[in-house]
């Protein structure tokens, strides 16, 4: 009666008939109405329960609603529910045996689950099946090439970034994403590119890693090591185009590279863009003053004293100008005035507050 019945389709066939023995069969020690039921009707329903790659409704959204009842049962039914979870688990690790980070089924099958099973277990099950693969594709497939990018690799990963614990998340990228961000880079810069895109390539990676990562110190460390390249590569070019060198250089490209120097820095805290992709960027003077505010320094002009038509400014502890029209930042060092990024201009500041700790007297 049961061969070739579709439960899905029919959920009620036969149910009249299996319950007329119901009386008969159950009682004693092994229940043959059990087993009726185990062997006649539960073999035919588990063939449609127990594959989710091929099930039209993903199985969470039928089995999660029963949770809160089934565990309000108590320690009666704590076996069956251990039970229930450990084939589960064997059945995710079975999909991800064969799974790979191209085919989006397995995050959505499988993310549902984390907070259902204890965090050890989750953790071990990614470690041993979702981290790996995905550490693979980074390493093995994606490329990263300012000229022709493709991004499905990277967002294969960033995927499962909610689903994946943090520390295991931020050491894959760390250790297989920078490395070939920073080569990329590095070549780029190599080639005399133009910097607005450069920042503008940089600023749009800064956005494609979840949010939630930037705080993150070794994250944000990778970032500023690549906006430190940058603004080298533009001091660079600076030097290489002051009057009295001899190197051949394109007015036009070290005029985008004088602009760049502020774009950069901007690159670094942010801005917005409008719907037509154009950033609307801060002035130099205004990217300086956030960086004070940013790292609780004073930012003010310093009365009465000017150099070359320029008025001089405290940063922290530091004597700086800054060339508004040519979007340029200088700083005194000891009897020199030297063109900075903000980056040099706060390691000049903390240099000096060291220093001065140093020299401090002590109190009796």
């Amino acid at each position: 009666m049961f061969q070739g019945w579709d439960p899905l389709q029919n959920p009620w066939h036969g149910f009249d008939i299996v319950s007329t023995w119901k009386d008969l069969l159950h009682g004693g020690e092994e229940c043959c109405y059990t087993q009726l039921v185990s062997e006649v009707v539960l073999s035919e329903v588990a063939i449609y329960l127990w594959e989710p790659k091929a099930a039209a409704v993903p199985i969470h959204l039928w089995v999660h609603p029963w949770l809160p009842l089934l565990l309000e049962l108590g320690d009666k039914y704590e076996l069956e529910l251990e039970e229930l979870f450990e084939t589960m688990r064997l059945k995710l690790c079975d999909i991800l045996s064969s799974w790979h980070p191209s085919d989006g089924s397995g995050y959505t099958i499988v993310s549902p689950w984390k907070e259902v099973f204890d965090s050890t277990t989750w953790e071990l099950l990614m470690r041993r099946y979702v981290v790996p693969k995905l550490k693979l594709v980074l390493q093995d497939d994606f490329e990263v090439n300012p000229a022709n990018q493709k991004f499905d690799q990277f967002n294969w990963v960033m995927k499962w970034a909610s689903a994946i614990p943090g520390h295991l998340m931020v050491d894959m990228i760390v250790k297989f994403f920078f490395p070939s961000w920073m080569k990329g880079l590095h070549f780029w810069l190599k080639t005399n590119p133009n910097f607005e895109d450069v920042a503008n390539w940089y600023r749009g990676w800064k956005e494609l890693i979840p949010k939630e990562f930037h705080a993150n110190e070794s994250i944000r460390r990778q970032l500023e090591c690549g906006l430190n390249m940058m603004n080298r590569a533009v001091e660079e070019m600076e030097v290489a185009g002051q009057p009295g060198q001899n190197n051949m250089i394109d007015k036009g490209q070290v005029e985008a590279k004088r602009r760049a120097a502020v774009f950069l820095a901007n690159a670094n805290l942010g801005g917005t863009t409008d719907m037509d992709g154009i950033s609307h960027q801060m002035t130099l003077k205004d990217v300086i003053e956030a960086e004070a505010q940013k790292h609780d320094l004073l930012f003010n002009p310093k009365p009465g004293r000017m150099l070359d038509g320029h008025q001089v400014y405290g940063f922290g502890n530091v004597s700086i100008l800054v060339d508004c029209l040519n979007e340029k930042l200088y700083a005194q060092t000891e009897e020199t005035w030297s063109l900075v990024s903000l980056e040099r201009l706060l390691e000049i500041h903390k240099s000096k507050e060291t220093m001065s700790f140093r020299c401090r007297p002590l109190n009796s």
